[in-house]
C-alpha cells in the first residue's frame, strides 16, 4: 500500500538524485542546489520518521500532510525569493556591462574617427 510516508521518502530519493546529477553535469549551480538538497533531506526526513513529525503537526494543530506541504511549500518560496532577487542583481550587471560596452565603442569609433584624420 503506498502512503504519505512512502511517497515522500521517494520523492525525497528522487529529489536527492536529480538535484546530484545536474550538478554533476554542470547544469545547477552549487548555491542553487542547496535548497533543492534541504528540501530533498525534508522529505526523506518525514518520510524516515513520520511519528515524529506527526507530533510536531499535531502541536501545531495542523493534519499531518497539510504540516509537510505547509513546509515544503516555505522551503521553495523562500528558494524562489533567493533566485528571484538573484535574477534582478544579474539584471542589474548586465545592464552595467551593456552601457559600459556602448560607452568604450563610443570612444572606440572617436579614437579611429581621430586617426583618420
Amino acid at each position: 500500500m503506498i502512503t504519505a510516508e512512502v511517497i515522500m521518502f521517494g520523492g525525497g530519493i528522487t529529489a536527492f538524485i536529480v538535484t546530484l546529477h545536474w550538478v554533476r553535469k554542470r547544469e545547477l549551480r552549487e548555491k542553487y542546489c542547496v535548497p533543492w538538497l534541504a528540501l530533498a533531506v525534508f522529505l526523506l526526513l518525514c518520510g524516515s520518521f513520520p511519528y515524529t513529525f506527526m507530533d510536531i503537526a499535531t502541536w501545531a494543530n495542523l493534519g499531518y500532510v497539510t504540516a509537510v506541504l505547509a513546509v515544503a511549500l516555505t522551503i521553495i518560496y523562500f528558494f524562489a525569493f533567493s533566485v528571484t532577487v538573484s535574477l534582478s542583481r544579474q539584471y542589474r550587471r548586465n545592464l552595467r556591462l551593456t552601457q559600459e560596452v556602448a560607452l568604450l565603442e563610443q570612444r572606440l569609433r572617436r579614437l579611429e574617427a581621430r586617426d583618420e584624420r
